[in-house]
């Protein structure tokens, strides 16, 4: 670049200036040249790194805590478990916990629980309440029953159940089952 200048500086007062300029150049060749400013820069680039490159690790107690919650229920997915954790205020996202699961060989969620109604009804059946009809000749009987104990509650009887008859049922049987400590879900038979 030095070279360069000098000679276009040099060539006003001197005839062929271009030409002896390429006779200079054939001394180095284009390898050297390319060395020599990886060089410069490798030495003006220099300082020192403090520890490893890239993020910090999670702690080992993190990490287990994620592996615990995804092998306990594994029904949650990675932002059930971020959900979770962001409770008591780790700073994490949906992507490492992943990666933390990757790592400890856990599927994603959808892999990991095979979404059976056997498994879902063994896991809370003592929180389960089912309800359904039967008719005997024109009325209609509501009855409930507790998946967990298999008790049977008879709600009531009417010739035309409607919404809000049904809704005052329910809320009567969950009256009398308020004194029993177990909360419970309403999961009407599907048709």
């Amino acid at each position: 670049m030095v070279l360069a200048t000098l000679t276009d500086k040099y060539s006003q007062f001197t005839d062929g200036a271009r030409q002896r300029l390429h006779q200079v150049m054939l001394i180095f060749k284009p390898d050297t040249v390319l060395r020599w400013h990886r060089e410069l820069v490798r030495r003006k680039w220099t300082f020192k790194r403090n520890g490893k490159p890239g993020r910090p690790g999670r702690s080992s107690e993190l990490e287990a805590l994620i592996v615990r919650l995804a092998k306990e229920d594994p029904r949650w997915s990675y932002d059930k478990i971020l959900g979770e954790l962001l409770k008591p205020r780790y700073n994490l996202n949906a992507s490492s916990v992943r990666n933390i699961l990757k790592r400890h060989r856990l599927t994603p969620a959808s892999e990991r629980s095979s979404g059976s109604w056997r498994i879902f009804l063994g896991h809370d059946k003592d929180q389960i309440l089912a309800c359904d009809f039967f008719t005997v000749e024109t009325i209609y009987v509501l009855f409930f029953i507790e998946m967990g104990t298999r008790r049977v509650h008879l709600a009531g009887c009417t010739t035309n159940p409607d919404t809000t008859w049904v809704t005052q049922q329910a809320r009567q049987l969950v009256w009398n089952l308020k004194d029993d400590a177990q909360d419970r879900a309403f999961f009407p038979r599907q048709r």
